[in-house]
């Protein structure tokens, strides 16, 4: 049989990855709630490259079977493709010495899983009660699309017939006109036509 391309060995992969960002293009940081995309991402390239063992619980027999000394090793480099892939602010709250690829992937679970129900009530709660205020109408539907979009991120997502709503009820009186024939259209309007009823106004 002839071989592939490279003939590489699974533990001999990692120490060709010098731009981790090519491959994971996603910073993963708590303010964008973009935890979900980025453990994705970052499972998919250590199975890719074989060495998805080091985000589970330690096999000691495995590890005695491989060198210990190797399986570190390779280990110290998962956790420099973690550091390469964060936050600089997430970086400094995570880092502690002496610490394992898997207690480092087991720490970004709970601080991302914990937060996550208050944040999308917070979210939800937000969006509900949006206004326009003195906002420029493109900010203020750029707002009502970030926020929709961090739900996302944390698995709560937004019906669109929701976000066409939220963005009328906070308009002003100055767009009651445009904002009746929104609510009166069968069948609603998308939120990207919304838009642009709004901004033509």
């Amino acid at each position: 049989m002839g071989e592939g391309p490279s003939n590489t060995t699974p533990s001999e992969k990692p120490y060709g990855i010098s731009n981790i960002k090519a491959s994971i293009p996603i910073i993963l940081d708590l303010e964008k709630l973009n935890y979900d995309a980025w453990r994705h991402l970052f499972q998919t390239h250590c199975k890719g490259f074989g060495v998805a063992d080091h985000l589970e619980p330690p096999n000691e027999k495995a590890i005695a079977a491989t060198n210990k000394e190797e399986w570190e090793r390779i280990d110290s480099i998962v956790k420099m493709w973690m550091f390469g892939t964060i936050s600089e602010s997430l970086l400094q709250m995570i880092l502690k010495k002496e610490c394992s690829t898997f207690e480092m992937w087991q720490d970004f679970e709970v601080l991302f899983r914990s937060n996550k129900d208050a944040k999308a009530l917070q979210l939800d709660l937000e969006l509900r009660n949006i206004t326009l205020g003195d906002s420029t109408i493109e900010a203020y539907l750029t707002r009502i699309k970030t926020i929709a979009d961090l739900l996302s991120n944390i698995e709560a997502h937004v019906p669109e017939k929701n976000l066409v709503m939220y963005a009328v009820n906070g308009l002003s009186r100055k767009y009651d006109h445009v904002a009746s024939i929104i609510r009166h259209s069968r069948p609603l309007p998308t939120f990207l036509e919304t838009r642009s009823m709004l901004l033509l106004e």
